[in-house]
């Protein structure tokens, strides 16, 4: 027969109602506890009383509430004292814990409290009635196997329970659970910690499983920088991001971003995989996708069966140029379209180049003024753009090309260079005419790369030249004391010193010391 047994749930609000991993883990207690167990649900926070209702409402026989301001986020100096003594007074059997990032840093902090041990990530829980003893399931050797768990004599069994495994309790409004409030002086808990403020950040990830585009990255894109790639990638189409369980045990990414058994079940038209082996877990949850396909570096990887394409290419060195190429095919596309609205206006029976813009914008989940900031154009001209009500100047396609950080050389016109050539020849012009400048590249008036020698008389400011270019500046000071304001940082540079930054960014120069200041400026124009 069962032991009647005593489990207990850590209550885990911080993202309620959208996070129900705890729910999920009562359900998982629930099945676990005989009819005759009950099931304690953990919880601390304040004014959390709707909360603790809920639990109850979701199966949780008890609720120990502990109400305290300074509870109302996590803190790491008072949840594992606080839960810790309550176990060793009232002496549970089972202790689980969602295993999201936060749970498992609790629940570490916890079993180190209690002297016991800690089983991560099990998918399923089964009580051995003849042993009398907890055993947990857990994925190992990358999700090949599952590992069968037990515990040495000391209590509590403690163990994390991985998200999406067990489905939660129907809401029962009718269920009783007893709410118990614990009183607990939280100034006999030595604390170092003091919280001035708390922000949460705001969470922007669309839906996977509604996503049309999804990338993913898996162990085989070998770095935090790797994943990265698949980011940038996901990006530029306009996709979400996906990962499979290496990838998130790594920290590269959220585990909201799991997909697999113990994550989530995708269906996208389109489905680029990177340096995923082929595990049936995750496999099982991609075979609704329309178009899949996949990159790995072994001819033999099981992730092969099921793609529609397949690239042999280890994935960190393939993406770089793959990227390149989703990049150039971008930006031909965007320049196609403005050529035709310079020629012959907009055709309303295909997308219009306005309507490019937006979209590009939109995949990028930019603003408008985040792009007007990139492009270096008000927001005005940016909503003027993309309603089709104005064709901006072809220098326009250059300042979206820096902001795609694509070199545009290849698929602007003659014509089109003319134009951005006689920008640079203006400026050449500018600069060359101010008392200030002495040009030292001669005949360069329209060369990607020009150099002058710039003069700043003693304590005075730069008079600059009212002449904005895309590219970057390199400036060495040859002579003198300078102190450079870019944007809203303050640097001093002296003499043999040198620095170099994006041309469009706001910055103003000045002599600080008490002879001229010689500066050599070399300006690198796409």
């Amino acid at each position: 027969m069962k032991k009647d047994l005593e489990i207990w749930v850590f209550g885990d609000h911080r993202n309620d109602p959208q996070d129900r991993l705890t729910l999920q883990v009562l359900g998982q207690a629930r099945s676990l506890s005989s009819e005759k167990g009950k099931v304690t649900a953990v919880l601390l926070g304040h004014q959390v009383e709707e909360i603790a209702k809920k639990y109850a409402a979701h199966g949780a026989h008890r609720i120990l509430l502990v109400d305290h301001p300074e509870l109302a986020s996590y803190r790491t100096d008072l949840f594992p004292p606080i839960i810790s003594d309550l176990i060793q007074e009232h002496k549970p059997e089972i202790f689980l814990v969602g295993a999201s990032d936060f749970g498992k840093e609790l629940a570490s902090r916890i079993a180190k409290r209690l002297g016991v041990g800690l089983s991560a990530d099990c998918v399923s829980l089964d009580w051995d009635e003849k042993r009398e003893t907890l055993v947990a399931s857990s994925p190992a050797f990358g999700g090949s196997f599952l590992a069968h768990i037990a515990w040495n004599i000391r209590r509590p069994y403690m163990v994390t329970v991985s998200p999406g495994i067990l489905p939660e309790r129907p809401y029962d409004k009718a269920a009783y659970g007893e709410i118990v409030k614990v009183e607990k002086n939280l100034r006999d808990i030595p604390s170092k910690i003091n919280v001035i403020s708390s922000v949460r950040e705001p969470h922007q990830t669309a839906k996977l499983e509604e996503a049309k585009i999804v990338v993913t990255g898996g162990r085989g894109v070998k770095n935090s920088e790797g994943f990265n790639h698949i980011r940038e990638l996901a990006l530029l189409l306009g996709g979400e991001v996906g990962a499979t369980r290496p990838a998130v045990d790594a920290h590269w990414t959220s585990h909201e971003q799991l997909i697999g058994q113990t994550g989530k079940s995708i269906k996208p038209e389109l489905l680029i995989t990177c340096g995923t082996s082929g595990a049936v877990q995750y496999t099982a949850a991609i075979r609704g996708s329309g178009t899949i396909v996949a990159i790995n570096r072994d001819p033999n990887a099981a992730i092969f069966k099921v793609a529609d394409f397949g690239v042999v290419a280890d994935a960190p060195s393939f993406l770089p140029t793959f990227i390149t190429e989703v990049k150039n095919h971008l930006f031909r596309e965007i320049a196609n379209l403005y050529r035709t609205q310079v020629k012959g206006g907009v055709d309303r029976k295909s997308i219009s180049f306005g309507q490019r813009i937006k979209k590009l914008r939109e995949d990028r989940k930019m603003n408008v003024a985040d792009l007007a900031e990139k492009t270096g154009q008000p927001p005005e001209f940016i909503e003027q753009v993309e309603s089709d009500s104005l064709i901006p100047p072809v220098s326009f396609l250059l300042q979206l090309s820096q902001a795609l950080t694509i070199d545009p050389s290849n698929f602007l016109t003659e014509q089109e260079k003319m134009e951005i050539d006689g920008k640079r020849q203006e400026g050449y012009v500018k600069r060359t005419q101010n008392y200030s400048y002495r040009t030292l590249t001669p005949g360069a008036a329209d060369k990607h790369l020009r150099s002058f020698m710039v003069t700043i008389e003693p304590r005075e400011k730069h008079k600059m030249v009212e002449y904005k270019h895309p590219g970057e500046e390199f400036i060495f000071v040859y002579k003198g004391e300078l102190e450079l304001t870019l944007g809203s940082k303050v640097f001093h540079l002296k003499q043999g010193e040198t620095i170099h930054f994006d041309s469009e960014t706001k910055h103003k120069l000045r002599n600080i010391s008490d002879e001229k200041c010689e500066l050599i400026v070399t300006l690198y124009t796409p």
